[in-house]
C-alpha cells in the first residue's frame, strides 16, 4: 500500500514558490520570443522599406536596370527583388526561384513567409503610377541567432532553477520554522503535568506570535481550572469526610452498645439526621454551583423575595435585620437564583456578625441597574482576601472555621449567580466595623 507523505507548511510553501518561479521563467521566455519576433519583423520591414525607397529614388531610366538590381542584392544573396515597370519586368538573379518558393509556402504570418528553404519577409508596394516593387528579405540568419539566444536563455533558466531549488527549500523551512517549533512544543505538552506549561512566543511572524500568545492564555486558563478542580475535589472530600466519619462513628456506637444502652440510639439518630441533612445541603449547593439546576426566567418582585428570606432567617439568627426596599422593583430572573443570592448574602452576614449587631439590607435601582447591598457589623474582610472569599470552601479565618456552620461555598454560589446575569459584586468596609456586599444587576 502506498503511503502518503504528510503535507507540511514547508512543502506547501516550497511548491508554491517553485510554481511561481516556473511561471515567471515561462513568462520571461515568452516575452523574449515575442520581442525577438517583433524585432525580426521590424528589421525586415525596415530593410524592405529601404529597398523600395532606394528603387523609387535611384531607379535608372536607361538600360542598366539589371546591373542596378544585381549590385543591390550582392550584399544579401538570398534576397529577391522584382520590379514591374509598365510592360517590362526586372528581377534579381535568384528572384524567380525565391518567389516560386514563396508561392509554395507552408505557412504565412502577416508578411513573414515560411518555406522549405527558409523564412522570407515579403512586401509589395506601388512606387509609381506604372511601377510596382516586390521585395523578399531572407531572415534565416536572424531566426538562427534568435534560436541560439533562446537556447542559451533556456540553459541559463535550467542552471538558475537547479541553484534556486535548494535555496527556495531552505527559505521555506526557515520561514516555517516558528510553526514547526510551535507544533513540536504543543506535542510535548503533557495534560497530567502539575506545573504550568507554556509555549515559546516568537517575535515574528506576527500570526505565529499571536497564535502562541493565545495558546499560552488558553493553557493558563486551563491550568487555573485544573487547579481549582483539584482544590474543589480536595475541599469537597474534606467537607464530606467529617460528617461521614461522625455518621459511621454513631452507627458503630449503636451496633456495640445499642442493646445495653437504648438511650444512645435516639441521640445517635438525631446526630446522623443532622449530618445527613448537612451533606444533602452541601450536595445541593454543589449542584447549584455547577449549574445543574436551571429554570425559566420570569419577571418577579425582588422586594417580596428579600422580605421572605429576611423573615426565614430572622428566627434562626439573633441579629436584627433592617430593610430599605423599593416595593415595586421587579426583575427578570429565576426565583430560585435570587433566593439563593439573598439567602447566602444574609446568612454570610449573620454567621460572621456579633449576635446583638444589626444587618442592613437595601434594594434600589437607577436607569441602568438593580442595586442590592447587605451591610453587617462583623469583623470585616482584609483587602487582600476580598477576591478569595468567592472561592469554593475558602475561609478567611481558618482557626475559627469549624465554629462557623455552613459548607463554605455560599459566596461562590453568589458570584456564580451574579456572573450568570452579567452583573458584578463589590466588597467594601462598613463603619465603624463590618463589611458591605453590593450587587449590581444590569436591567
Amino acid at each position: 500500500m502506498k503511503t502518503t507523505r504528510p503535507v507540511t507548511a514547508a512543502r506547501q510553501l516550497t511548491r508554491l514558490f517553485l510554481m511561481l518561479f516556473a511561471v515567471i521563467l515561462v513568462v520571461i521566455n515568452l516575452l523574449f520570443v515575442v520581442t525577438a519576433t517583433d524585432l525580426i519583423y521590424r528589421y525586415a520591414d525596415d530593410q524592405a522599406e529601404e529597398v523600395i525607397e532606394t528603387i523609387e529614388k535611384d531607379w535608372p531610366e536607361n538600360q542598366n536596370r539589371e546591373t542596378f538590381l544585381n549590385a543591390y542584392v550582392a550584399r544579401q544573396d538570398d534576397d529577391a527583388i522584382e520590379i514591374t515597370d509598365g510592360e517590362r519586368r526586372y528581377t534579381s538573379p535568384k528572384a524567380r526561384k525565391i518567389f516560386k518558393r514563396i508561392d509554395h509556402r507552408k505557412l504565412a504570418l502577416k508578411n513573414l513567409q515560411l518555406t522549405r528553404h527558409g523564412v522570407y519577409y515579403l512586401r509589395q508596394e506601388k512606387v509609381h503610377h506604372h511601377r510596382t516593387v516586390k521585395v523578399a528579405i531572407n531572415v534565416d540568419d536572424l531566426i538562427k541567432l534568435t534560436g541560439w539566444l533562446l537556447i542559451v536563455t533556456l540553459l541559463i533558466n535550467l542552471v538558475i532553477s537547479i541553484v534556486a531549488l535548494p535555496i527556495i527549500r531552505r527559505l521555506a523551512h526557515r520561514w516555517t520554522q516558528p510553526l514547526t517549533n510551535l507544533s513540536a512544543e504543543i506535542d510535548a505538552i503533557t495534560p497530567q503535568s502539575d506545573r504550568l506549561q507554556t509555549l515559546t512566543v516568537p517575535k515574528q511572524p506576527l500570526e505565529v506570535h499571536k497564535v502562541a500568545q493565545s495558546f499560552n492564555q488558553l493553557l493558563g486558563r486551563q491550568y487555573q481550572v485544573m487547579q481549582r478542580e483539584k482544590e474543589f475535589i480536595a475541599n469537597a472530600s474534606h467537607e464530606l469526610k467529617t460528617p461521614l466519619a461522625g455518621i459511621l462513628g454513631h452507627v458503630n456506637l449503636i451496633r456495640r452498645h445499642g442493646d445495653k444502652h437504648p438511650e444512645l440510639i435516639a441521640k445517635s439518630l438525631r446526630y446522623i439526621g443532622q449530618e445527613a441533612q448537612r451533606m444533602s445541603q452541601l450536595i445541593n449547593e454543589l449542584l447549584i454551583l455547577e449549574g445543574h439546576q436551571t429554570k425559566k426566567l420570569t419577571e418577579i418582585n425582588l422586594s417580596q423575595v428579600v422580605l421572605a428570606e429576611v423573615k426565614s432567617l430572622q428566627g434562626a439568627y439573633h441579629q436584627k435585620i433592617i430593610t430599605d426596599l423599593d416595593p415595586e422593583l421587579s426583575y427578570r430572573i429565576t426565583t430560585g437564583d435570587f433566593q439563593s443570592l439573598i439567602h447566602n448574602l444574609l446568612e454570610n452576614a449573620a454567621k460572621y456578625s456579633p449576635p446583638d449587631s444589626t444587618i442592613n439590607v437595601q434594594l434600589t435601582a437607577d436607569d441602568h441597574q438593580i442595586i442590592l447591598s447587605v451591610a453587617d457589623q462583623g469583623q470585616g474582610i482584609a483587602r487582600e482576601n476580598r477576591e478569595k472569599v468567592f472561592e469554593r470552601f475558602y475561609r478567611e479565618d481558618e482557626s475559627h472555621s469549624n465554629k462557623v456552620a455552613g459548607s463554605g461555598i455560599g459566596l461562590a454560589i453568589v458570584k456564580m449567580i451574579i456572573e450568570k446575569y452579567h452583573g458584578k459584586i463589590t466588597i467594601r468596609d462598613n463603619e465603624p466595623s463590618g463589611t458591605i456586599f453590593t450587587v449590581y444587576l444590569p436591567k
